[in-house]
């Protein structure tokens, strides 16, 4: 089995799976509670900010994990998660059958309200992260190229892939998309593209389990997203 690995150029990942298939995207309900403006903002005379969040979504619908991509002021931070913790969620359907996916979703704020936008299927692009004046961003994942200190694989941990599957030929490449965070944990670990799912179960399997020295930039720890792909069957 070959491994390869890389850095990614983009700030967020998308759909745990992605495909040609009959895909029905995750639907948020119109009457989710939306997060306030933050008053220790509003004292500070700030009018506006921006937060970006990825949500895990699974196969019932419940949101299991959220994750800070970015944000202008970390005061948004927690009335945010709090009110994301609260919706309910339809789940999303992959030839009618519920699947698990990520979700980005980028929040606008102003005195007026939140206004949330979903982007599913799309990835947000660095320019999203790199405001400037007062839409900068306080916080924001990293490039590679902005690093000082690359990530290095410290638990490196092979998928499981049974003689049997590759016996009945159930072989191929899988690429598994994650973030790395300060602390060198693995978040979030999603399918780019629609492969076996034996493979694909096994492949997020292990790298849910890999830990990073952590990345740096300046010397002090940042977040950035990675990608692994794993060749099962090659015979190696």
């Amino acid at each position: 089995m070959k491994i390869s690995s890389r850095l990614l150029s983009l700030a967020a990942l998308a759909l745990a799976v992605q495909s040609p298939a009959a895909l029905e995207s995750a639907k948020f309900d119109q009457d989710n509670v939306m997060p306030r403006f933050p008053i220790p903002m509003q004292m500070a005379g700030i009018t506006r900010g921006n937060l970006v969040v990825a949500t895990s979504i699974n196969a019932d619908g419940a949101i299991v994990d959220t994750l800070v991509l970015g944000y202008t002021n970390v005061a948004l931070v927690n009335p945010t998660i709090e009110a994301i913790k609260t919706w309910k969620v339809t789940p999303a359907r992959l030839d009618g059958e519920t699947v698990p996916v990520q979700v980005v979703l980028s929040f606008d704020f102003s005195l007026e309200g939140a206004v949330i936008t979903a982007n599913i299927v799309n990835h947000f692009l660095f320019d999203k992260f790199e405001r400037v004046g007062d839409g900068a961003l306080a916080y924001r994942i990293h490039r590679a190229n902005e690093l000082d200190q690359a990530p290095t694989l410290i638990t490196p941990v092979k998928p499981k892939y049974a003689f049997e599957a590759e016996k009945q030929g159930v072989r191929g490449k899988v690429q598994v998309e994650f973030y790395i965070d300060e602390q060198g944990a693995v978040r979030m670990p999603a399918i780019r593209e629609m492969t076996h799912p034996y493979l694909a179960a096994q492949a997020v399997s292990a790298v849910r389990d890999w830990k990073f020295t952590p990345p740096t930039n300046h010397g002090r720890p940042v977040m950035v997203a990675a990608s692994q792909e794993f060749d099962f069957g090659d015979g190696k």
